[in-house]
């Protein structure tokens, strides 16, 4: 629990030093909130970013996954839950109006749990996704 909390505390600060990176800067400091009650995932959210911190460990199945990503990332109904439609909402501005971040930690169980072709699949999405708008990140970590 405690290297959870260490990683989520200097992903926020990497999430800070990117806004200050960016040229986002406020009169008042940005109020980053933690959204709680998502299995799976957790959730940072500010005025300029949403934060997605996938634990892969509890990920059990693609359907899971994406419903944490549609959680997350606030998602409207009509999401297709596919790597087509992922990609297409979050190259979509109308959709999501904030940058986005999505790490996965623990990686090595999304293998095990979804298969390797649809892990892959699920990296290539997000890294095309991400390099659509250079304020946009995506980690993965085994």
């Amino acid at each position: 629990m405690k290297k959870l909390m260490l990683i989520a505390t200097a992903l926020v600060l990497c999430f800070a030093a990117t806004q200050a990176h960016a040229g986002v800067r406020d009169v008042v400091p940005d109020q980053t909130i933690e959204r709680e009650g998502l299995y799976g995932a957790t959730v940072f959210e500010s005025k300029y970013k949403i934060l997605v911190l996938v634990q892969g460990r509890e990920i059990q199945s693609l359907k899971q996954l994406h419903a944490v990503l549609a959680d997350g990332l606030k998602l409207p109904k009509s999401y297709g839950a596919n790597f087509d439609a992922l990609y297409d909402v979050l190259t979509d501005p109308s959709v999501i109006s904030k940058n986005w971040d999505i790490t996965i930690i623990g990686g090595k169980h999304l293998y095990d749990n979804l298969g390797e072709q649809k892990t892959q699949t699920l990296i290539d999405t997000l890294n095309d996704a991400q390099e659509q708008n250079r304020f946009n990140t995506f980690m993965f970590w085994l």
